[in-house]
Parts: C-alpha cells; structure tokens; sequence
C-alpha cells in the first residue's frame, strides 16, 4: 500500500511511524511544505503523560536521557524542534519517505500533484491523509498565544536539557513587550491553537492516534 500524509509536523510524523509500525511493507510519504522539519516550531515542547508516550517516542528513535529533560509530575521537556526532527530521521531510517519545501497543489482520491524544488510532479497511491498540526487552525475558538525561549528561569516555564527555559503565556500583545527581557530572550513564537493541552507533544501524539484508528478499516 502506498500512502501519502501531508503535513509534516509531529502529528503527521507520528502517524507515518504508526503507519509503518503496522506494517512495515507500506510505502509512506510525508510531504511539507517548510524547508526544514521541525523549523520554524510554533508548539510547545512539553510532554505531560510520560508514562503514556515517552516508551513510544523512544521506539521512535528519541532518547530520552540525551533529547528530554524530566520536571516533575511526570512531565518531560524537549526542544520541541529537535524531537520532530528526531522522529523524522527515524522515520526515514524505518523505510519512510519525506519530501521538503513541497505544496499539495491539486488531489484527488489517491493522486496528487504538487509544487516542489524541482519543480512540477505527480503522486499516485492508495490513500492521501491531510494532516494539520492544529485541526482547529481557522476556528473562532482558537486564542492567541506567545512562546517566550530564554537563558534564564522564568516563572511558570520550564527547563530544556541545554539549559535554555520556555515559556507559554495567552493573549500577550505583540506591542507590549513586557514579557521580553532582551538580555535573555533567544527565541519569540506568537501563534494560536485552541487549547494549550491541545498544543502539547500529548496533543499531537494524540491526535495521530486518533487518525489512525479511524483510518483502520482503510488499510
């Protein structure tokens, strides 16, 4: 079976893993439009229900003593990024394919047509799944929210394995900059997402589970 999944943020990525993990004779493709996976990162880096996903992520080709950094409760931060990327290059080790700097530009049942580096081409399978990172990213119920990556500690954040801390506040005013300290600010990210749970490695891991076993009579 040939199947394309496009999307690839960490949603799309797990379900490719999930896709192969069935059965490992499937042919899948991500394809992304972004030059890079996992950059720019506009979710947060924190993994709430260890106990659920960490042992998957770690089947996954993620470590979690060198890649993740546990605080409490049974929570784990990662750079958010890095893990995507991570589970990328397994992905391709495990027989996946991904295509980069790639648009959808026209699709129907299992063929495709997209815009990529090399210019016009064309895709035929069994099965294309289209896989936003937030399933609810034109919703009014989406809120504004601000990611803030600094050197420093700061309060309601948490620390990442190479010392740096993040942050995630709702409704922060790009104008106001109050939240900002200069001197240690590395990284800025406004974006919106319903829910910060939903925002979560948790959420995206969910959400490719979920996938999955709707797409079970299919395959």
């Amino acid at each position: 079976m040939r199947i394309a999944v496009i999307g690839g943020n960490l949603t799309g990525l797990a379900l490719a893993h999930m896709l192969l993990d069935r059965d490992h004779s499937t042919k899948v493709t991500v394809i992304e439009e972004r030059a890079e996976i996992g950059f720019p990162c506009r979710m947060p880096g924190i993994l709430r229900d260890s106990s659920r996903w960490l042992s998957t992520l770690e089947d996954w080709g993620v470590s979690s003593q060198g890649d993740g950094l546990s605080v409490g409760e049974g929570s784990v931060s990662f750079r958010r990024a890095w893990l995507e990327k991570d589970v990328s290059l397994s992905l391709v080790e495990k027989g996946g394919s991904i295509l980069l700097r790639t648009r959808v530009e026209d699709g129907e049942g299992g063929s495709l047509v997209f815009q990529g580096a090399g210019g016009s081409t064309g895709w035929k399978g069994d099965l294309v799944i289209r896989v936003p990172e937030n399933p609810l990213e034109n919703s009014p119920r989406n809120r504004s929210w601000t990611g803030l990556l600094t050197s420093d500690e700061v309060a309601g954040g948490w620390p990442h394995l190479d010392g740096t801390w993040e942050s995630w506040s709702e409704d922060v005013p790009k104008e106001s900059g109050d939240e900002v300290d200069g001197n240690n600010s590395l990284e800025l990210i406004e974006t919106s997402f319903s829910s910060f749970d939903a925002a979560t490695i948790d959420g995206s891991l969910s959400r490719a589970a979920e996938l999955f076993d709707a797409l079970a009579d299919s395959l």
